[in-house]
């Protein structure tokens, strides 16, 4: 699809306005955003969203890796096509950041009514009391800074307007988990997960379509997510009817050790 900055930008909004809850913090740094938090990932301590010009770009981010390096964190800058000025690029090449994850965004171009969905699929809004089942799906593995971050994002979201999180069951079992985020004509799907045991049974296609339709009945004309730019999660949306609006590109700090 043909970039639309305008869409790209309620998208991003909306993806920041979720991070805000429960996953990390914003501080306006003047010209730039820096997101900070517990969790030991460049994806959630990096600076972002640049508005600058190429004048202060420099200092800017002296201040923005110092306040990263003071959370004993690496320097990292997510840059989207958003992100001014042109020279951004060119900057973090010469402060020795490399290209790391790429990610894209995808907004949602069909019906959720065309999507194929299962049956035997029970999907059904989660409550307060189903936090953890979210956090038990979304963090299946063994990394306890996730669990722990998804269960208090989970938690906070539920307490907030616009939140609706969605659990598929399969006899009777929890099966997968969504989040859908209203924000006024905008809306973020997130935490699309579906345990191991469960996968390939049309769960995350059923909750996407509950997802969707719900937000298509919310009046939202922007339904997007964030994948990763290669894999086959990307290739599943995109049978869903979801189109690239944009790539995003994570720079990093390259690790001592290699």
């Amino acid at each position: 699809m043909t970039f639309d900055p305008v869409v790209s930008l309620r998208a991003i909004n909306n993806e920041r306005l979720r991070r805000s809850l429960g996953w990390g913090e914003y501080r306006d740094l003047g010209g730039a955003l820096a997101l900070t938090s517990d969790a030991p990932i460049e994806d959630l301590n990096r600076i972002e969203c640049f508005t600058t010009d190429a004048r202060r770009l420099d200092g800017l981010l002296d201040i923005g890796f110092a306040l990263l390096r003071a959370f004993d964190c690496a320097p990292a800058v997510c840059v989207t096509p958003l992100d001014r000025p042109a020279s951004l690029v060119e900057q973090l090449r010469r402060r020795g950041l490399h290209e790391g994850e790429r990610s894209v965004t995808m907004v949602h171009r069909g019906n959720a009514t065309a999507i194929r969905t299962n049956p035997d699929v029970q999907a059904r809004h989660a409550e307060p009391d189903d936090a953890t089942t979210v956090r038990d799906i979304v963090a299946a593995g063994p990394a306890k800074w996730l669990r722990q971050l998804v269960l208090a994002s989970t938690i906070e979201s539920m307490q907030h307007p616009g939140h609706t999180f969605y659990i598929g069951y399969i006899d009777g079992q929890p099966a997968g988990c969504a989040h859908l985020l209203v924000d006024g004509a905008t809306a973020g799907i997130y935490a699309v997960a579906t345990l191991r045991a469960y996968r390939k049974r049309g769960v995350s296609s059923t909750l996407l379509a509950a997802a969707i339709g719900d937000a298509q009945a919310a009046g939202c004309d922007v339904i997007a997510l964030r994948t990763a730019a290669d894999g086959p999660p990307r290739a599943l949306f995109a049978a869903l009817g979801f189109d690239v609006a944009h790539e995003s590109t994570l720079w990093v700090t390259p690790d001592p050790a290699t």
